[in-house]
């Protein structure tokens, strides 16, 4: 059983968090913004954002909406833009107490209200969601796998079920439905019986699987079992349109997948770090000092270990495969397959957090417009969870999460970084407090 950090350590995260805020909160309004409708695609200047307790109440003109609410606390966002509370699709944070002592913060310093963690610990899962519910830690907004479900000798037998056949997979979907899990994960080594009766267990229990193509598996079986979403497109194993695949095969694929309803989660920024991670700026990253002490040394023993073992020739051809991942991440957009953000945060260099802004930033380099990238963060999470009446929009009836910029992110992706302050469950975080909480976050990972 993880052990729980100290006391002491939790009271600075709380202070840091600004849960001093009761029930009773009066409400609080958000004056002279432009609002950022998402799904619409244009900036609805000199609004208020009105907000009472965890739900946004009304959003319309300035002075209409403020002259309902004479009482309300007021913030000025004059010259800033609102975007709701973005969601980071593919995130490791829920699998041993320090991480949360540093990813849940720097998640939510970084505008980031929701996420989908893809593995952990089912212990860490259940502690997080009762301080959650008690109101002793404020979260993003959980999606959760609880854990991996893969081979006999897994990847990583820490965060994952061994699984050899398929009774043990049905086996494994029962308890994690007991467990209260919101979707199951599979893997690398799953075999191809045993992920078949997953996929057909997970049905009858009510949940969607997600992850890794399984090597025993292609692509196209794994959408016409229903894999709900296939993430990192899968390339380094050769199932998802390699470099030696025809176009039409790979077209055929693509449509496979559109016509399906399987979403692809690139996770674009974690491969390029790879393929770039000889160059120093990985090792100078100031962001490092926010990552658990183990954590940062696997990083950049794994680094030193990649750099000695491929030279200038071997990083020329991982710079080379991503080039095809930054296609390819294009052309699945392009021929409408259904795409999220996700950042794979906890991997080699993924960044709780900013590693979010580095995927959005990605996606655009790779040929996204600005906003394409930022639906991904918002309006395409609220599809893929069934929630597109409340979340990944700021409107009245939305949860009261959404992240105040300086900067235009339809103009450009990175302004998504210039957070200003979040409102995340109804918390007002301003600039101070998110400087605390990172603050909070470095201290937890020494």
């Amino acid at each position: 059983m993880p052990v729980r950090p100290s006391s002491r350590l939790a009271g600075l995260l709380l202070l840091c968090a600004g849960l001093a805020l009761r029930a009773d909160t009066p409400a609080l309004l958000i004056r002279h913004a432009t609002v950022v409708d998402v799904a619409a695609g244009r900036l609805r200047p000199e609004q208020a954002v009105l907000v009472q307790g965890d739900a946004i109440v009304a959003v319309g003109d300035d002075a209409t909406v403020a002259s309902s609410a004479p009482t309300a606390r007021v913030i000025d966002a004059r010259r800033r833009f609102v975007v709701p509370g973005l969601w980071d699709m593919h995130v490791h944070a829920l699998w041993d107490p320090v991480a949360i002592d540093t990813a849940l913060p720097l998640l939510l310093a970084h505008g980031i209200t929701g996420i989908r963690d893809m593995g952990g610990s089912l212990a860490v899962l259940q502690d997080v969601r009762e301080r959650a519910a008690r109101g002793d830690l404020l979260a993003p907004r959980l999606f959760a796998a609880g854990v991996i479900l893969d081979g006999a000798r897994p990847v990583d037998p820490s965060i994952s079920f061994a699984i050899a056949s398929a009774d043990e997979g049905r086996a494994a979907v029962r308890r994690l439905a007991a467990a209260h899990v919101d979707f199951l994960k599979v893997y690398t080594l799953l075999p191809a019986a045993a992920f078949a009766a997953v996929v057909d267990e997970a049905a009858h229990v009510g949940l969607r699987v997600s992850g890794h193509v399984p090597g025993d598996v292609t692509a196209r079986e794994a959408a016409r079992a229903g894999m709900h979403s296939i993430e990192h497109m899968q390339a380094e194993l050769g199932t998802f349109c390699p470099t030696t695949a025809s176009a039409a095969e790979c077209d055929s694929l693509i449509d496979e997948f559109r016509r399906r309803g399987t979403w692809q989660t690139p996770t674009l920024a974690v491969r390029r770090a790879r393929a770039f991670s000889n160059e120093e700026t990985y090792v100078d990253d100031p962001r490092l000092a926010t990552v658990p002490r183990m954590l940062r040394e696997q990083w950049l023993s794994t680094r030193r270990d990649r750099v000695a073992r491929l030279g200038a020739a071997g990083y020329a051809r991982m710079r080379t495969e991503y080039a095809h991942e930054e296609a390819l991440a294009r052309r699945l957009h392009d021929g409408g397959v259904l795409m999220l953000a996700g950042s794979d945060a906890g991997a080699d260099f993924s960044y709780w957090g900013s590693g979010l802004h580095d995927e959005l930033a990605a996606l655009v380099a790779a040929g996204l417009t600005p906003l394409q990238a930022l639906r991904l963060a918002t309006t395409a999470p609220a599809a893929f969870l069934g929630r597109t009446s409340r979340v990944g929009r700021v409107g009245a009836g939305a949860p009261a999460d959404l992240v105040v910029l300086d900067g235009n992110p339809l103009e450009d992706v990175r302004a998504l970084s210039r957070v200003h302050a979040v409102l995340a469950s109804g918390h007002w975080l301003d600039r101070p407090r998110l400087d605390a909480m990172i603050e909070g976050a470095r201290l937890a990972a020494r």
